[in-house]
């Protein structure tokens, strides 16, 4: 009866034991979920997510981390082969130039990734970079402004502002900043919100794609009216901290119910810009880190019907950059606990209590003996 008191009273005590350093064991920073998120979506070919820009994005971070290769306990090695990733995305370039098919969005995505991962220099042989720079002109609009494709006859600040960004990537000037500019300004709306063209109701993204411009292409002083941009985007912060899951961010439009990571970044970036001191930071880093998924280690937004955010690859890389502009990025060093059902709870933990209640059961064998 003693001996069975004392095994009943062994196994309590390492039960306890492992319970207690089993939380130490599986914590992880935030920044260490939020990479291995990333490499969960990584594709075959070695892409990342689904989205056009999620490659891009997700590069940034791992090029920001070095996490080009990631070491995962029992699980094997998850990396970015550097030269053969780069060589698959010149390769998807080249294809459409070759097909006549460019898309500028995909090209400017594909090109920021490369650019991360080494200079362009060496990336890009002279006949494509010449190429591109060709495509970049015949875009271009006689009343100022970029076309989606070389053969657009009006320009919109979409493909304007990718355009913009791809010159700058490639190393070309801008020709006739100027007039660029004065297009831009044209697209001024009454609500201090700037449109994708002339006839077009202001949005976030395309005010905020305007601000950047004329601030790139002048000086953000330029604008129309300072001061009315800078209120449009501070309409959509949500002050009031009895709304819990919204405190601290910005709404996509004025009939939304919900804050985004997206929209919430271009009205931070927008403001940045504008006048940086109208910025909340406290309350908007507290807003993006409760926007972490404990589940798979991502950043999402509320998704209808469902109590759990959705994590995506484009959703992380806002919250990441909206701690960056707020030099919060230190908060991604914090370890956490995520409960998750993995190979150290399923395996190790019952097999390290049955070789413990294996030996004490051998000693008390012997002691009877």
């Amino acid at each position: 009866m003693k001996n069975k008191r004392n095994l009943s009273l062994g196994l309590i005590l390492i039960i306890t034991l492992l319970s207690s350093i089993t939380p130490v064991a599986l914590a992880k920073t935030r920044q260490n979920h939020l990479i291995g998120f990333l490499y969960d979506t990584q594709n075959a070919d070695g892409t990342f997510g689904i989205a056009d820009q999620d490659t891009a994005y997700a590069i940034e971070i791992i090029d920001y981390y070095n996490a080009y290769t990631v070491e995962v306990l029992f699980e094997a090695t998850k990396s970015v082969d550097i030269p053969e990733f780069k060589e698959f995305l010149t390769d998807q370039i080249q294809t459409m130039f070759n097909d006549g098919n460019i898309d500028l969005y995909k090209l400017l995505y594909y090109l920021d990734a490369l650019n991360r991962m080494e200079s362009l220099g060496t990336s890009l042989d002279s006949t494509l970079h010449n190429n591109i720079y060709q495509y970049l002109n015949e875009t271009n609009q006689v009343g100022g402004g970029f076309g989606t494709t070389n053969t657009s006859t009006t320009a919109n600040m979409i493909s304007t502002f990718v355009v913009y960004n791809i010159y700058a990537i490639i190393d070309e000037a801008v020709v006739n900043q100027a007039g660029h500019k004065t297009w831009v300004l044209s697209c001024n709306n009454t609500d201090g919100g700037y449109g994708g063209n002339q006839s077009l109701t202001s949005t976030i993204v395309t005010t905020y794609f305007a601000v950047y411009l004329v601030d790139a292409l002048g000086d953000v002083n330029d604008l129309v009216n300072k001061t009315k941009t800078l209120d449009y985007f501070k309409s959509f912060y949500i002050d009031d901290p009895d709304n819990t899951a919204n405190f601290g961010g910005y709404l996509p439009d004025f009939l939304a119910d919900n804050t985004l990571l997206s929209s919430t970044y271009y009205c931070v970036k927008g403001i940045e810009l504008i006048d940086e001191s109208e910025l909340n930071r406290v309350t908007t880093v507290n807003w993006v880190l409760n926007h972490q998924n404990f589940l798979d280690g991502g950043f999402g937004d509320w998704a209808e019907g469902n109590d759990q955010r959705g994590s995506s690859v484009s959703a992380s890389f806002y919250a990441f950059k909206l701690l960056d502009t707020f030099d919060s990025l230190e908060e991604l060093n914090e370890d956490i606990f995520v409960v998750e059902l993995n190979f150290l709870l399923v395996i190790i933990i019952p097999s390290i209590i049955a070789v413990i209640i294996g030996i004490i059961y051998f000693f008390i064998r012997r002691r009877r003996i």
